[in-house]
């Protein structure tokens, strides 16, 4: 699964954890130590909650939910 974590120095990034690791990562770049971030599961699963002009994406937005 994909996890969220949060350097203060350089902000967002995802790593490839298993579901029963213990969710610690390092930072990419400086390599600190780094909080995991809880973010709801559309964020997760459906990439960015709102479009380049900030108003929320909707599900035409999305390629899985093009019908």
């Amino acid at each position: 699964m994909r996890y969220v974590f949060c350097c203060e120095g350089h902000g967002l990034f995802e790593v490839n954890q298993s579901m029963l690791s213990e969710h610690k990562a390092n930072c990419l770049t400086c390599g600190a130590e780094c909080q995991r971030v809880y973010l709801p599961t559309i964020w997760r699963w459906g990439d960015k909650l709102f479009r380049e002009d900030g108003s929320y994406r909707e599900d035409k937005d999305y390629e899985c939910l093009k019908g």
